[in-house]
């Protein structure tokens, strides 16, 4: 009799994985790679004008913009292991930047299509994990 666990082996994968790295995924693996979040309503428009820019490169985000603080909001993406907050407000909605926050703690403030191609070369499979923004 010939036994093929196809499932079985991969689902033993994924579990050294994510075991390996603590639950915390590189980015390029992370199912949500960047999180957007608007300090407040009013640049709730913005902040889909980002979220859209980043789906069309590519890349996997999500907004946050729920009626939660902001503090809180980033707490949620925390707690979900994203790797990046895109955290826009009213000056990066007047000068048409984004404001980036690593899981590491880095930061950085940039232009928005700077800030897709800064994400879009970690989001390739091997790029350097240790990479900062």
């Amino acid at each position: 009799m010939i036994h093929h666990a196809i499932f079985g082996s991969l689902s033993r994968m994924i579990a050294i994985l994510l075991e390996h790295h603590g639950g915390v995924l590189p980015f390029w693996l992370s199912p949500d790679q960047v999180a957007v979040a608007p300090i407040s309503k009013d640049q709730a428009g913005y902040g889909a004008d980002v979220l859209t820019a980043f789906w069309d490169a590519g890349i996997r985000a999500v907004a946050y913009d729920g009626a939660d603080t902001l503090s809180r909001r980033i707490v949620a993406a925390h707690e979900m292991a994203v790797p990046v907050m895109a955290i826009v407000g009213g000056r990066e909605m007047r000068d048409g930047r984004v404001s980036l926050r690593a899981r590491d703690g880095s930061q950085a403030d940039v232009p928005l299509a700077e800030a897709v191609s800064r994400l879009q070369a970690r989001a390739r499979p091997g790029a350097n994990m240790a990479e900062a923004l």
